[in-house]
């Protein structure tokens, strides 16, 4: 593109000499030094149409970069089709002022874009205040919906209850942490002339069946990718258009100041209330608002506008010091906080609100008549969540009121959902927990074969899928068994309590072949297990008279043999439980004396990472148990191997953690 340039911030020369090649881009000012410099960005020396590509953005960097006279930002994550897609664009608006901006969705999810979009809009066209807060709303909304409902492809059906919310939550995580939705990215291009403001919010999500043009009317449009998302924005843009099958929303602004009309904002929001249209938003008739103003007229104003929306529990307070004494009588939802007040202004109270465990995490909207960036500032690091200039805008208003009640509503849910959940986890852990061996039988079957035992067991999550147990068998022989489901957590947990289900079910007289066991046990797994579930097993038969082991195993991670001053690795290989029905296994034996010494253990002994990624693997691992498993003490021998795994690879486990240490002894 001629007369088009890039400049690198926090990525390497590579990095921008690829994207500058493939986007048809002039790396700026050279190509051996394209990098953007504190110094560049105090003298605002730059060319007319000037792209950032940033590896390190942050709210604070947007903020920085957005006030500069540059074209456009760009995510340095972003996919190469997206970079040259954004490019594309551009060239589009030759003739047009204009800003842009390509964020991948771990970017837009964690920063206000359309603030920072809006502020950098309102620095450059110079438009009112009333201007702004119309096009920060639309750019919320727009943008929130591309990334929720298109990048991320959430469905509004998710958040039907609580419970669906904290299915909600979880998904969000999820997604954002994939890189199959994480790198899907985000366009905004503002054009603009002397008249109209364009601004194009394009996303990569699936899309849907096309939508027509939505101009403003005093009727908002129906559902498109959220129903009150377009309905709001419909109701503020002078014209919302919808294209590429809802991948592309086009919002347009005449460029002059609005004419504000409260009652007609008062009368759509009150439709929106009484529409005879389910809803999926929370009831907020039941929050409670503290309004902290000292004017009359203001407290009236917000009151009604409360009444509006719904909000009918609603206390006064006249200055800060009554403020704070309702606020623990009261006990609001949200606090509507004026800074001008007398006796105690509003930062005093927000201090003394953050700073007192039991009202810190109640949101603060401030509202002031002062606009400047410091006070902004201020009010933000005092501990505000959201502000709002006077004279209210009730549209703003309304949004900022909503959805932070609703997050407050939200967040109260997940929390007693949560409670919930982890009690039932704990509940659930205490069971698996008490599956295992307890120490009385271990100390008694310790004494009937003459074995020394240590064990070690720590899952990875709340729950686990690792589980041992031992039997005895006719009185004479003892069964040792260690399984690992795949996975962990929840599913791979239920799976235990499946497989002591059917051991538990077993007559264990007639178990005589650790084989045969094996292979009873797949087939009933078979039927029992999801699809794409197994389980890895160790299992083995021990002779105390003639001190033999007989063994099989299912892919199981080799247990070692220390005997005399060896140390052996058995072979359990074999297909792993649950993936076929029929499968045989082999059988094995060895000859075992008084101080021999059998250590079993599961697969994240040797597959956890190390700080630098490394593992220790088989060799590694089997380098640790050589130092440490000849102490007389098994204790301190099983404490000494785990002491040096996790040296090697500190905690908390990427999986289910279990060892067993096992030492013949003399009769």
């Amino acid at each position: 593109m001629k007369n088009t340039f890039l400049i690198g911030q926090d990525v390497t020369l590579n990095h921008v000499l690829r994207i500058a090649q493939l986007a048809d881009f002039a790396p700026w000012p050279d190509s051996k030094k394209p990098f953007l410099t504190e110094g560049m960005l105090h003298r605002n020396v730059f060319p007319e149409q000037l792209s950032v590509l940033s590896g390190s953005l942050s709210e604070e960097n947007l903020l920085h970069l957005m006030n500069a006279p540059i074209s456009s930002v760009i995510d340095a994550n972003a996919l190469d089709d997206s970079i040259v897609n954004f490019a594309v664009q551009h060239t589009h608006t030759d003739d047009l002022e204009v800003l842009g901006l390509l964020m991948t969705c771990p970017i837009i999810y964690a920063c206000d874009i359309a603030r920072i979009f809006t502020t950098a809009l309102q620095k450059r066209l110079f438009f009112s205040k009333t201007l702004a807060e119309s096009i920060h709303l639309a750019l919320h909304e727009s943008i929130v919906n591309g990334l929720i409902h298109g990048n991320l492809q959430l469905s509004s059906n998710l958040r039907q209850s609580a419970r669906d919310f904290i299915e909600y939550a979880h998904l969000l995580n999820e997604r954002l942490n994939d890189p199959t939705y994480a790198q899907k990215s985000m366009s905004l291009w503002a054009s603009w002339n002397d008249e109209r403001l364009e601004i194009k919010i394009k996303d990569e999500g699936a899309g849907y069946t096309s939508v027509p043009t939505v101009q403003r009317t005093d009727q908002p449009a129906p559902q498109a990718k959220s129903g009150r998302g377009l309905r709001l924005i419909a109701g503020i843009a002078d014209s919302c258009t919808i294209d590429d099958f809802g991948r592309e929303v086009t919002l347009s602004f005449l460029l002059h100041d609005r004419i504000e009309h409260p009652v007609a904002a008062e009368s759509m929001a009150e439709d929106r209330y009484e529409s005879d249209t389910p809803m999926d938003d929370p009831d907020l008739s039941q929050c409670r608002v503290l309004v902290m103003e000292d004017n009359p007229s203001n407290q009236a104003v917000l009151t009604r506008l409360l009444n509006v929306a719904g909000i009918t529990q609603i206390q006064l307070a006249a200055d800060g010091i009554e403020g704070l004494h309702k606020v623990l009588s009261f006990k609001p939802d949200l606090i509507i906080l004026d800074i001008t007040m007398p006796r105690m202004n509003g930062q005093e109270v927000l201090y003394h609100l953050k700073s007192a465990p039991e009202t810190k995490h109640i949101p603060v909207l401030v509202q002031t008549a002062s606009d400047t960036r410091e006070m902004r500032e201020k009010a933000f690091s005092s501990g505000a969540t959201d502000f709002i200039t006077k004279p209210i805008n009730p549209l703003e208003f309304f949004a900022r009121v909503k959805v932070h009640l609703e997050n407050r509503i939200l967040i109260y849910n997940l929390r007693h959902q949560l409670d919930q959940i982890e009690t039932e986890m704990q509940s659930a852990r205490r069971m698996q927990v008490d599956m295992l061996p307890h120490p009385d039988h271990i100390a008694e079957f310790g004494k009937q074969f003459h074995i020394k035992f240590a064990q070690y067991f720590e899952p990875s999550s709340m729950l686990g899928g690792d589980y041992w147990q031992m039997f005895p068998i006719r009185g004479e022989l003892l069964g040792i068994y260690l399984c690992d489901f795949s996975g962990h957590g929840v599913a791979s947990a239920l799976n235990t309590f499946r497989l002591h289900g059917i051991i538990a079910q077993m007559d264990k007289k007639k178990i005589n072949s650790p084989a045969e066991f094996l292979k009873t046990l797949n087939s009933r797994l078979f039927d029992l297990l999801p699809r794409g579930q197994f389980a890895t097993f160790f299992f083995g038969i021990y002779d105390p008279k003639k001190r033999t082991l007989h063994y099989a195993g299912a892919d199981a991670p080799s247990p070692f043999w220390h005997s005399g001053r060896k140390t052996k690795l058995l072979d359990t290989s074999g297909i792993p439980l649950g993936i076929m029905r029929e499968a045989s296994y082999a059988e094995h034996t060895i000859q075992m004396a008084p101080g021999d010494t059998l250590f079993l253990y599961s697969d994240a002994l040797t597959e956890s990472p190390s700080v630098n990624g490394e593992r220790l693997g088989e060799v590694g691992f089997k380098k640790i148990v050589d130092k440490y498993v000849k102490n007389p003490n098994v204790q301190v021998a099983l404490r000494e191997i785990m002491n040096a795994f996790f040296e090697f690879a500190p905690p908390p486990p990427p999986d289910d953690v279990t060892s067993i240490l096992l030492r013949i002894s003399d009769k």
